[in-house]
C-alpha cells in the first residue's frame, strides 16, 4: 500500500501516516518499493509501496496431535519458509520428554533454513486438549498422558522468545476470522471433526475462552450418560460417537467400552464412508449416530448462546452428507427459545492448514502490538 492508500483506509492525515511509516521503516519493520515516477502532471516525489519486511522477524507455529508434531516457520510478511512433519510417540512421554521432542523438531526445522531469514521472534502452539487461560500450560491432551505440561515456559527457555499455547480449534476460528471477516461475521462456530471433535467460538467479534482455561470442549459434552467410552476416560461424550475412532468402532461392532490407541487411516475411513453410501448397514448407522451426537450437542449449545453460523473442518467434513440428515433432525427438535436452524457456511478438509494460519496471525499480531514505540504520534484535530 502507498501512504496515500493508508491515509484513505485509516482516516489518518497524510502527515500522521508519514510519521508512523517512517518510524516503522527506520526500525526495519517495513520496506519501500517505488511504484511510480514523477511526471509533469503529478508534483512531488514518486509514490512508494510499503509492505512488511520479510527479514524483520520469523514466527514459528507448532501443531500437535496424537503422536505427531508439525513445525512451520514464516517470515514477517506471512510467507511460509519451511515446514517439518514428524511422527513421534508422544502419547506415553512424560512432560519433560514431551517438551524436548517438540523443541527438537523446531530446532531441526530452523537448522534447515537458508541463511538470511529474520530472527525467530515468537512461537505459537496449536494443540489438542485444554490449555490454561494464560497460554502457558497444556493441562490435558489426547496427544500425551502427561498433564499440566509447562510447554510455554519450556519453549521460551529453549529459544528465548515469546510463546503462546492455544487449543487447535481456537486457532481454526482465528484463521477464518482473519481470512474472511465479512463472510464469517462477528459470531460463528467452527466444528472440528477429526480423530477427535472440537469447537472454536467467535462471539461478538472476539475469540471465546473460559475463565481459567481454553474451554469449549464441545467433543466432551455428555451425549449419552454411561454410553460409549471416550479417549478422555469418560463415557458418553460426543467424541465417543462422532470422532473418527468412535465411528470406526461402531461401524465394526467393536466393544463400546474399549478404545484403540491408533487412529484409523484416512484411506480406511474413506472406504468406510463408501460402504455407508452404498447401502444401509452398520457403516451408515455409525455415521447417523455421529450426526445425532453432533446435532444434539449443537442444539444444547445454541439454547445457551442462540443459533450462530457453522463452519466444519477436518476429515469429517468430507462425510457430512452421511451425517447431515440425523444432525438436522437432532438440532431442529423443539427447544425452549428461538427455533434452531442449521446454517453451514463452509467446510474445510485441511484443518491443519487453518491451525497454522490462525497461529501465524496470532504471532504476527503479537509482534505488531509489542513493537517498541518511538515517540507519541497524535492526530491533530482542527476545531
Amino acid at each position: 500500500m502507498s501512504r496515500t492508500d493508508l491515509s484513505a483506509v485509516t482516516g489518518l492525515s497524510a502527515s500522521t501516516v508519514t510519521v508512523i511509516t517512517n518510524s516503522l521503516l527506520e526500525r526495519g519493520a517495513l520496506v519501500a518499493h517505488s511504484i511510480g515516477e514523477t511526471t509533469s502532471q503529478r508534483r512531488g516525489r514518486p509514490q512508494v509501496r510499503l509492505s512488511p519486511n520479510p527479514a524483520h522477524a520469523t514466527v514459528a507455529v507448532i501443531v500437535l496431535g496424537l503422536n505427531t508434531i508439525q513445525a512451520t516457520v514464516a517470515d514477517y510478511a506471512g510467507n511460509a519458509l519451511g515446514s517439518l512433519f514428524e511422527r513421534t510417540p508422544t502419547k506415553h512421554l512424560d512432560a519433560e520428554s514431551f517438551n524436548n521432542a517438540i523443541t527438537s523438531t523446531l530446532k531441526r526445522l530452523l537448522d534447515m533454513q537458508e541463511p538470511g531469514f529474520g530472527p525467530l521472534s515468537g512461537i505459537i502452539v496449536g494443540t489438542e486438549g485444554i490449555v490454561d487461560i494464560d497460554g502457558n500450560t497444556l493441562l490435558s491432551s489426547p496427544a500425551t498422558d502427561a498433564t499440566d505440561v509447562p510447554l510455554g515456559p519450556a519453549l521460551e527457555a529453549a529459544f528465548g522468545v515469546h510463546v503462546e499455547v492455544y487449543n487447535e480449534s481456537n486457532m481454526i476460528a482465528e484463521a477464518l476470522h482473519w481470512k474472511a471477516p465479512a463472510r464469517y461475521g462477528s459470531d460463528f462456530a467452527t466444528v472440528l471433526l477429526s480423530t477427535g471433535v472440537g469447537m472454536g467460538l467467535y462471539l461478538n467479534g472476539k475469540l471465546f475462552s473460559g475463565v481459567r482455561t481454553s474451554a469449549v470442549e464441545f467433543g466432551h459434552v455428555c451425549h449419552e450418560p454411561n454410553g460409549a467410552l471416550c479417549r478422555c476416560g469418560r463415557r458418553g461424550c460426543i467424541e465417543a460417537y462422532a470422532g473418527g475412532y468412535g465411528i470406526w468402532r461402531a461401524a465394526h461392532g467393536e466393544d463400546p467400552l474399549s478404545v484403540t490407541e491408533d487412529d484409523p487411516e484416512d484411506t480406511a475411513m474413506a472406504e468406510l464412508a463408501a460402504r455407508a453410501r452404498a447401502g444401509d448397514g452398520p457403516e451408515r448407522q455409525a455415521f447417523r449416530a455421529a450426526g445425532k451426537a453432533i446435532g444434539t450437542g449443537l442444539r444444547n449449545l445454541f439454547t445457551i448462546f442462540d443459533p450462530i453460523p457453522l463452519v466444519f473442518a477436518g476429515q469429517g467434513a468430507a462425510v457430512l452428507d452421511l451425517m447431515m440428515e440425523s444432525l438436522e433432525e437432532a438440532m431442529t427438535k423443539p427447544v425452549f427459545g428461538l427455533p434452531v436452524t442449521v446454517s453451514v457456511i463452509d467446510s474445510y478438509l485441511d484443518y491443519r492448514a487453518l491451525i497454522r494460519e490462525g497461529g501465524l496471525m496470532r504471532g504476527l499480531v503479537y509482534l505488531d502490538q509489542t513493537m517498541p514505540a518511538v515517540g507519541d504520534v497524535r492526530e491533530k484535530v482542527l476545531a
